[in-house]
């Protein structure tokens, strides 16, 4: 801090002393110190119904995954095991075609209540498409670099794939809900419970309503699915109250959204999910000649479909040896698809290299579909069109993706044989996704959510309450956040971030008001934790949590070069200055006059380092504080107290001697005049 005017030695001295106890209790007192590591939303102390004043709250994501990521993927060693080659005849040198041996094998399998396909290592050719319609199946190579599957045909229905999983879900005895479904609760009330049994499957859903719509500020755009009821949340019943009225059922997993009696919201018992299905330690590929690749949309190599407590691991994708591509190419169009599903894991998996990246659906090599706590973990996508992305209709809820790295999505249209790219993004592609997180990723290419209008049939608000923690670039990286109502942008390196209008694409923003959360921006490294999803999970489950995160620098504080208490005159011109300290990339200012009962007044303009009384009035005497914010919080400077004299009056020696001077110099003209006469 700087002030006006000259003391003396003694003042010199008083004033470095202040100064010196000044800074010490700045020191001590700096309670208001950012350099905490944790977010204001994820204190020491968290709990999943933790709310900040502001109404800010970051859902309990923990409970994506197989088992709700209670256990991992069980040793499968008690299972039979059914060898392609020795077993079925199965070509593993890719010479003829090895699906109808497959295809047996996965039947005795099924018909055996459960077995393990096994693919010794080799090339196995497939001219068909396999399905797995039975629980407890699964398909397992001796690893992606040993064991190779690839796909010759192009399936004559659009969303279709090569391998699929498939439950076949019904639902029954639906029951109203009687009140409200809360978010984050894990009741929902009924009039009558008498028809459901703990361990039963349900959906708690509502009708996609004119009011619903009407609510979402979506009339004219969300049309594709008016008047029917979606299943949101798929859950278990874990506890059934009968004496309460109504009678209260209690659910495996949280709301993630109000569930509204306008709406029709109700609770369906759920039948005919496939269960403890899995595909581990393989390579798969279906790209074929490029202009049959293009000739049919959304074509995927490996699909679940109804299924729950199920995994998909180590699967990798590879250069089809029928591909006729002037590049390298691994897929058809689309790689890993999930829906209708829940509780399940696809980790360490890396799919590349789509042919089709085209308008309709093409090029998503990790998609998800109206799925409940799905995780994707620990997977690479490279070179899609969308390469992590949830697609089509509403019900995604609770997905995870945690440390996946994607780069190189790109929207490619074709004119005659050429390719015109342009750049593109993992997505919420379509209607309302609810509680997603995007935990610990590195994106090349970026993340994107928002109102996407009239494209993809109506999508509209692509998501709510979502969140993005931990989130790296690679190149010219961007994050585009403009969730419905609230989301969260919390912990950014490398990367630029948009939360108020993105100047290549701003209709993405329009009715996502308030702007998203944001936080650790530049600061993620020293983000404490790293991962959400499992600090969250290891405290729900009650295991030790991880020691992670950069330390960061020596606490960021304010400091000046003043005593607490500046007196100065009216007319002055008095600068007040203070700096930042340890700070984390770039520091922004802001100054307030403390009022009464410490409120904090903001000084409009008041956005630097210094604040500046180009003249100073009485009006100015007051308390004022600077409060700093860093990439990963904020600090403030001590009080500053401003005192303002008025001019001192002349005292009577000295006005008559200015009178004495006054009158000469006022007299000597007239005496001149006189002489000149």
């Amino acid at each position: 801090m700087t002030f006006k005017g000259s003391p003396t030695q003694g003042s010199r001295i008083m004033m470095k002393i202040a100064a010196l106890l000044v800074t010490l209790a700045s020191i001590c007192l700096q309670t208001w110190s950012a350099h905490a590591v944790r977010s204001s939303l994820y204190p020491e102390d968290w709990a999943p119904e933790f709310t900040d004043g502001q109404g800010h709250f970051l859902h309990d994501f923990s409970y994506a995954g197989y088992h709700n990521g209670e256990t991992v993927p069980p040793d499968t060693g008690a299972l039979p095991l059914f060898d392609v080659v020795a077993g079925y005849g199965a070509d593993n040198t890719g010479a003829s075609d090895a699906t109808t041996a497959l295809q047996q094998a996965i039947d005795t399998a099924a018909s055996a209540n459960g077995g393990v396909v096994f693919l010794p290592a080799g090339t196995y050719r497939c001219d068909g498409a396999l399905t797995v319609n039975a629980s407890n199946v699964i398909l397992r190579g001796e690893g992606e670099t040993a064991t190779f599957v690839y796909f010759t045909s192009v399936p004559s229905s659009a969303g279709t794939g090569h391998i699929t999983f498939r439950g076949m879900v019904t639902r029954s005895n639906e029951a109203l809900l009687a009140e409200d479904g809360q978010n984050r609760s894990f009741e929902v009330r009924v009039e009558d419970a008498s028809g459901f049994a703990v361990g039963d499957d349900v959906a708690v859903g509502w009708v996609i309503t004119d009011e619903f719509i009407a609510e979402h500020g979506m009339t004219g755009i969300w049309v594709s699915f008016n008047g029917q009821w979606k299943p949101f949340f798929r859950r278990e019943i874990v506890a059934i109250d009968l004496v309460s009225l109504p009678n209260v059922i209690t659910l495996d997993v949280p709301l993630r959204y109000p569930a509204k009696m306008q709406d029709g919201a109700s609770l369906r018992r759920e039948e005919g999910y496939l269960k403890e299905c899995g595909v581990e330690a393989i390579a798969l590929s279906n790209a074929v000649e490029k202009t049959a690749a293009w000739s049919q949309d959304q074509i995927h190599v490996l699909g679940m479909d109804g299924v729950k407590d199920s995994y998909i691991c180590n699967v990798g994708s590879f250069q089809s040896p029928v591909a006729d591509d002037t590049s390298e190419k691994h897929l058809q169009s689309s790689g890993i698809r999930v829906g209708g599903s829940k509780r399940v894991t696809v980790s360490n998996c890396r799919m590349e290299k789509a042919q089709n990246r085209g308008d309709g659906g093409n090029g998503y090599l990790y998609e998800v579909r109206y799925s409940s706590e799905i995780l994707y973990r620990d997977s690479i996508a490279q070179d899609g069109r969308h390469n992590f992305i949830q697609n089509w209709d509403f019900g995604a809820t609770g997905i995870v993706w945690l440390r996946c790295e994607s780069t190189g999505s790109t929207a490619v249209t074709l004119f005659g044989s050429a390719e015109i790219p342009v750049r593109a993004y993992s997505e919420y592609h379509h209607s309302l996704s609810m509680a997603c997180l995007v935990d610990s990723c590195v994106f090349g290419d970026g993340w994107a959510t928002g109102n996407r209008g009239d494209w993809s049939s109506g999508a509209g608000h692509t998501a709510t309450e979502t969140a993005l923690w931990n989130t790296k670039g690679l190149g010219e990286a961007r994050i585009r956040s403009f969730n419905y109502a609230q989301g969260y942008v919390i912990g950014t390196e490398d990367i630029e971030v948009y939360v108020e209008t993105d100047p290549t694409l701003g209709a993405l923003h329009v009715g996502t008001a308030p702007n998203d959360f944001t936080e650790f921006i530049e600061g993620a490294k020293y983000l404490r934790p790293q991962s959400l999803y499992e600090s969250q999970r290891n405290t729900r489950l009650g295991l030790p949590q991880a020691e992670e995160g950069e330390p960061p620098p020596s606490d960021f504080v304010l400091t000046y070069d003043g005593p607490a208490t500046t007196i100065t005159e009216t007319g002055e011109r008095l600068e007040l200055i203070v700096e930042a300290q340890n700070s984390v990339d770039e520091v922004h200012y802001q100054w307030y006059l403390v009022g009464e009962g410490e409120t904090l007044q903001p000084l409009p303009g008041a956005t630097t380092n210094v604040l500046v009384f180009e003249t100073v009035t009485p009006a100015h005497a007051g308390r004022y504080v600077c409060v700093a914010t860093d990439a990963i919080g904020e600090t403030r400077s001590p009080e500053i107290t401003l005192q303002v004299k008025a001019q001192m009056p002349l005292s009577g020696a000295t006005l008559c001697a200015f009178l004495l001077i006054l009158a000469a110099i006022l007299l000597i003209p007239s005496k001149r005049a006189r002489a000149g006469a």
